[in-house]
């Protein structure tokens, strides 16, 4: 009898830890890159371009969507490994890849579409838009 109550008791504790873990109304902690980002990109044929990337982060994992006035696109790939974003994005006009780093709470660096094109970009970080 005293065994069933040892091993009630540390069931009930395993319960709580992880309840308390889990369920404390607190989400996980998420990567630098995770978050609303207003951005720019920057050609010397099209000019300055704005857009914005909504991104999620789980360990070096990164999923997210591209938006610009043309629209939404999920992101095909992208990843965050040693302080570099690289962003794979399959667009109606072509591929594009970008690779930038985070430094001061913003992103920048560089991106180019197929052998079309190519230029700078960079983001700051803002409030997710209110539904």
């Amino acid at each position: 009898m005293k065994r069933k109550w040892s091993l009630l008791g540390t069931c009930l504790l395993v319960a709580a830890s992880a309840y308390f873990a889990f369920a404390n109304g607190k989400e996980p902690a998420q990567g630098p890159v995770a978050g609303h980002w207003e951005c720019v990109a920057h050609s010397s044929a099209e000019g300055d371009t704005p857009f914005t990337l909504d991104l999620t982060q789980n360990k070096e994992e990164v999923t997210g969507k591209f938006a610009n006035a043309s629209g939404e696109i999920p992101l095909t790939s992208a990843s965050y490994k040693k302080g570099v974003l690289e962003i794979r994005l399959q667009a109606p006009d072509g591929t594009y890849e970008a690779t930038g780093k985070l430094a001061h709470g913003e992103l920048s660096g560089h991106w180019s579409k197929s052998q079309e094109a190519e230029g700078g970009w960079d983001c700051r970080r803002s409030a997710p838009a209110k539904p």
